[in-house]
């Protein structure tokens, strides 16, 4: 009689979690982050690719939690995967105003409806991408060991990217909660 106690528990504990609902995915808004580059280098054709430099000579980034500025030094070492698509290798550095360092690095993609990533590499010809033609999106990782930003190295985020001007690219960065 215990063992079929026993097997009906089992079977309905795990028909109970069958069921269960999985968490709800919300995200809360981090930060503004814009990013002046100097015009892009290419290094030509990679394996596969072609490599686009874009290096990082200042930036701002503005929000509720975090406020301070990009640090020039960082850069975007991406390659065009395809006429339609740009695979984002972003490293940077934000100084907030408070005097924290936080190193930042973020893949992602940068997709066009049709084939104007190319217009990205000629800096004349990214910013007149309309947005809506863009799937902008990336995955910042922080790091740093300043114990008021502690809680960014456990956070995932996700950002959405536009070109609001020559080159300039600007994120709107989420923590997904």
């Amino acid at each position: 009689m215990k063992k079929i106690s026993l097997l009906i528990f089992c079977i309905s504990t795990f028909c109970a979690y069958q069921y269960l609902p999985a968490q709800e995915l919300k995200s809360e808004f981090i930060f503004d982050m814009e990013l002046d580059l100097n015009p892009p280098r290419v290094s030509g054709a990679v394996p596969n690719n072609t490599r686009v430099i874009y290096t990082v000579t200042s930036g701002v980034v503005k929000g509720d939690k975090v406020n301070g500025k990009v640090l020039p030094g960082g850069g975007d070492f991406g390659v065009v995967v395809d006429p339609t698509t740009y695979k984002l290798d972003v490293k940077a550095t934000i100084q907030t105003d408070d005097g924290a360092l936080i190193y930042v690095i973020y893949s992602g993609y940068l997709h066009t409806t049709d084939s104007k990533t190319f217009d990205l590499v000629d800096s004349d010809k990214g910013p007149n991408i309309p947005a809506a033609d863009l799937y902008f999106r990336s995955n910042p990782m922080f790091e740093t060991s300043s114990p008021k930003y502690a809680w960014l190295n456990h956070t995932v985020a996700v950002g959405v990217g536009r070109i609001p001007a020559q080159n300039k690219v600007a994120y709107r960065i989420y923590a997904i909660k």
